[in-house]
Order: structure tokens, then C-alpha cells, then sequence
């Protein structure tokens, strides 16, 4: 049968089958080799069917005698050219096949009533779950307003002035977090939803929040010209608006405005110590700021390259104003992650210097949630591994900010490392409770804690939906595999330890152990005992 020759969308790539070739959303090629091709051009011609491991390795290697390890190879490749929602688009359908969703699909929009949540529930019955989709599937009770603050609209004509608007939002977002009685939805939350939808009464209704902050920034030279909206997410209608025009050095004068003005409108109850934060900025040095707002901009990007030029512009922001607490914070948490990924030679040398910054942002501003959550973070690492002491800066970070749901699940991982998952799990429940866009690596806390507590079907459901998001996360196979052995299910074991080595690393029990990160004996031998079962060689 003649290959067509109409390209295959494949959420936003597009493969050609004259000659085999990948192209990506830009139209450049996408380099793969010539079995990787073949693999995707069978599963291109069928989409959204599925296609059999024996059918795939008989029409790539028909006349050669393969290994499965080679198609999971391919299979790997493809995935990673793919990108990050390659989970959605390349499915593994276990002791069965692959199928592939041409159709670019948008992440799911999870709550915690999914058939999955709901298998966790029924098998996990904790009080402080139950507790919390109460919570969710309630109207929020008058003394707490919920609210999400959308994306500030860049009306500067030049994309590259988005960080700037985005970065304002951000800064809402933070302020209206330390109100105790807001619960405010995260940037990651509302910036996702509102760029799948512009009806604000959709975007309040997947957020679960009653009102919606939106708003516009033009920057010209040096003045500004902004405007920011109450939205009754119900109605969709306007409940405030305000605006500014004139010098860009009026910025923080205008943020405390509008934070003023919502709380006045949503007549909030402001504690004293609330209300003498309200008129606390970071800083009042105009650059400073503007490159605060770059450098979360760049670190958001996590590669090599980025990472150093946002360490370049927390750096120039302290130079600016030595006194600025959040870009201490910001300059620990890129330092720390250029050593965790491998990005700098100088190892020791950046987390000793993340040290210094978080510790120098505690100490300028003891009630900024964020410089809390920086110390904690980097405590929490291997080259430090303060579980105690990462434990109590979370705890105070969420003190301080009862809506930071990262800090609940940063927290969470800290809790199930340290050998209570029990703990951990109410954590991680509380962080998606809070959270009704949860990003993927949540997942992680929520399978280990149920995993070393022995709650098998509530840990598979958790891990294989964070693997359907990121289907390449070694940790994620490894703790999948030890789930399935302990299940009995040994024909999926043997699927994820394809994979796992199609990662390039060798999937033994001894080898696994060396990077597993928990340290807790019984939950260590936990995982071998599932290793083992699911039929692992030592």
C-alpha cells in the first residue's frame, strides 16, 4: 500500500511518510534514526489504534532478529523529540502495545473525583482527604474568598516585554497568598487554565474560585500604563477596576493600590500583622525589580543556558538593592539547581553560595513566605539532606502562607524521606485540595507515600498518571516496577523494566538501590522486596 502524502499532526509536529521525517511545530526537522522513523510511520498509520508489540517489530525488522529492548528504544527517542506532552501523544498500553494520539491533547484538567482519585479514596478512607474534596466540592464559606489572578495582558507590542506583565500578576499572586482569608489559586493554576479559555466564568468554574483578577500592562520607556479588574466569577461580570498612567517608578505604588482596593472589595479581615505587610514591597529600585522580574522569567525555562542568565539577573538585582530578600531566594534556588542537574563544575562552590543567599533571604525578611521555602528546598537535597531542618522552613513557609501548595508537596517529599508517610500523605492531600491544576510532579509524593504504606492500587494510580504526563522519570518506573511486584502483576513489571532500561540504565536491584533516595530501613526494603518480586536480578 502507497505511503500518503499528507503529513500527520502530531499535536503540533508533523510527520511526513515521503520521505520518513519528523518535523517539529517551527518546521525544522526533527533528528531520529531510520528505525525510530519506521516505528512512527506504522503508528502513523493508524492513529489512535492499537498497535501490537508483534506487529510493530514485524514490519520494522522483518527480516532481522531484534530484541524488544530495541522497539522500547524507539519508542524512548520518539517520546523524547516529542516533548513534554509526548505522555499524551505515545501511549503504552501494557502487555498489549502503543497507540498514538495524533490529536494534540491538552494536559487533563485533574480533580481529585477521577476514576483514579476516586480508587485512592476508596482504598486510602484517611479522614483528612475525605476532608479536603469536601473542601473542593463546596461552595467556599463566606469568610474565605477564593480568587486567581490571571496572566496581565502584554500591551507593550513586544513579546519580549511579556516577563514584565506575567511578572506583575506574579507578584498579585504572592501579595493576596499571605491574606488568611483568600485562598488564592497558584500562577502555574490559573496561567494553565487561562490559556486554554477566555471566558472568565469557565476559567473561575475549572479553578473553583469565586472572582478572577485580570488585568493589562503597556510599557514604554520609562512610564507605564496599567489596568486591573475584579471579575465575579459567576457572572463574569465587573466588580472594581483601576488604572495607572505615568512614570514606571510609580509601579510599587500602584501594586499597593490595587492589593488595598481588592481587599477593601472583597472585604477580607485583615490580621495586624497582614495589614503592615500590605505596604511592604521587595524592594523600590525600579531596575532591581525589573530584573527580579527577568530572572524568574529565565530560571522558569530550566535549561543550562537560561539558568545561568537568570543567576546573572538575580545577581544584578542584588547589586541594585543588596537588601532585596526575594532575589536572595531566587539567586539560592537557580544556584541549587545547576548543581542538581549537572549544569555548573563547580558543585561545592554553588551550594555553598545557595546557602548564603537563602540564609541571607531568611534573615532580611523572617516573613517571607518564599525565603522559607528556598532554605527548605535546599536542605532538603542530597548534597545537604537536613530533613529536619527543611522540614521545619516548609512548615513555617506554609505558616506564614497557608495557600503555597508547593511548599506543601516540597514538604510532603521531605516527610516520606524521613520515614513518615503517613504524614506525607496528609501533606501531599492538603497541596491537591488547594491546587485544582495540580502540575505532574505532585504525583511523586502522592504514589511514594502510598507505596511505602502499602496501599499498592492507590500508589499505581498516582505513579502511572505521572507517567502519562512525563513517561521518562526514572524514579517514577522504579517505585511503578516495585508497585507491580508487589501486586503480582508481573507482565507489567516486565513492560516498565523495558523502559526503564531504554533509559540507559541498568535495571538490578543493587543498581537501583544505589539512587533510590529514601533512607528509612523499612521503606529501603520495601523496595527491594517489590523489586524482587516483580523478578529483578540482585
Amino acid at each position: 500500500m502507497p505511503k500518503s502524502d499528507q503529513p500527520v499532526d502530531i499535536g503540533g509536529f508533523r510527520f511526513h511518510q515521503q520521505p520518513e521525517e519528523l518535523r517539529d511545530p517551527g518546521g525544522k526537522p526533527v533528528p531520529l534514526r531510520p528505525q525510530s522513523l519506521r516505528v512512527l510511520s506504522v503508528l502513523s498509520e493508524q492513529p489512535g489504534a492499537l498497535v501490537s508489540k508483534d506487529s510493530l517489530m514485524e514490519q520494522v525488522w522483518r527480516d532481522t532478529h531484534v530484541t524488544d529492548d530495541s522497539l522500547v528504544q524507539c519508542i524512548s527517542e520518539i517520546r523524547k523529540a516529542l516533548g513534554p506532552d509526548a505522555g499524551a501523544l505515545l501511549r503504552t498500553v501494557p502487555k498489549h502495545g502503543y497507540r498514538l494520539d495524533v490529536a494534540s491533547e491538552k494536559p487533563r484538567r485533574l480533580s481529585l473525583l477521577t476514576p483514579a482519585r476516586i480508587a485512592i479514596l476508596a482504598i486510602v478512607a484517611i479522614v483528612a482527604l475525605a476532608v479536603a474534596i469536601t473542601m473542593l466540592r463546596q461552595p467556599v464559606a463566606s469568610e474565605v474568598q477564593s480568587i486567581a489572578v490571571l496572566p496581565f495582558e502584554n500591551l507593550s507590542g513586544e513579546t519580549g516585554q511579556a516577563y514584565y506583565s506575567n511578572g506583575l500578576a506574579e507578584e498579585l499572586i504572592v501579595d493576596l497568598s499571605r491574606i488568611s482569608d483568600l485562598r488564592v489559586v497558584s500562577r502555574a493554576a490559573s496561567f494553565s487554565v487561562a490559556a486554554q479559555t477566555s471566558d472568565p466564568r469557565q476559567i473561575a468554574s475549572e479553578l473553583r474560585v469565586a472572582y478572577l483578577v485580570e488585568g493589562s500592562v503597556r510599557r514604554e520607556g520609562n512610564t507605564l500604563r496599567i489596568t486591573a479588574a475584579l471579575i465575579d466569577g459567576a457572572s463574569g461580570e465587573n466588580l472594581w477596576a483601576d488604572s495607572y498612567a505615568g512614570a514606571e517608578a510609580e509601579v510599587f505604588d500602584f501594586q499597593e493600590q490595587v492589593l488595598s482596593e481588592l481587599a477593601r472589595v472583597l472585604s477580607v479581615r485583615l490580621s495586624r500583622q497582614e495589614r503592615e505587610r500590605l505596604g511592604v514591597r521587595g524592594t523600590r529600585d525600579v531596575e532591581a525589580f525589573d530584573a527580579y522580574l527577568r530572572g524568574i522569567e529565565l530560571a522558569g525555562f530550566l535549561t543550562a543556558a537560561d539558568n545561568r542568565r537568570a543567576e546573572q539577573a538575580f545577581a544584578e538585582a542584588i547589586r541594585r538593592d543588596p537588601d532585596y530578600a526575594a532575589a536572595h531566594a531566587q539567586l539560592s534556588i537557580v544556584l541549587s539547581m545547576s548543581a542538581e542537574y549537572g549544569w555548573t563544575n563547580e558543585v561545592a562552590t554553588s551550594v555553598a553560595r545557595a546557602v548564603q543567599h537563602a540564609e541571607r533571604a531568611v534573615a532580611l525578611s523572617p516573613d517571607l513566605p518564599f525565603a522559607h521555602f528556598a532554605l527548605g528546598r535546599l536542605l532538603s537535597r542530597g548534597f545537604i539532606s537536613d530533613l529536619a531542618g527543611a522540614s521545619a522552613e516548609f512548615e513555617r513557609a506554609i505558616e506564614l502562607d497557608p495557600n503555597y501548595t508547593d511548599a506543601y508537596a516540597f514538604h510532603a517529599i521531605v516527610q516520606v524521606a524521613d520515614g513518615r508517610a503517613e504524614d506525607g500523605l496528609n501533606t501531599i492531600s492538603e497541596a491537591f485540595a488547594r491546587n485544582p491544576v495540580p502540575p505532574f510532579w505532585y504525583y511523586m509524593p502522592l504514589g511514594l507515600a502510598n507505596f511505602y504504606l502499602g496501599n499498592y492500587e492507590a500508589a499505581e494510580a498516582a505513579l502511572t498518571e505521572l507517567l502519562r504526563r512525563n513517561p521518562n522519570l526514572p524514579n517514577a518506573l522504579r517505585i511503578l516496577i516495585a508497585t507491580y511486584g508487589h501486586m503480582g502483576r508481573l507482565d507489567d513489571a516486565d513492560w516498565l523494566v523495558m523502559e526503564y532500561e531504554a533509559l540507559g540504565v541498568p535495571a538490578t536491584i543493587g543498581d537501583i538501590m544505589q539512587v533510590i533516595s529514601v533512607e528509612h530501613p523499612p521503606y529501603r526494603e520495601s523496595v527491594v522486596e517489590g523489586l524482587r518480586l516483580a523478578g529483578l536480578p540482585e
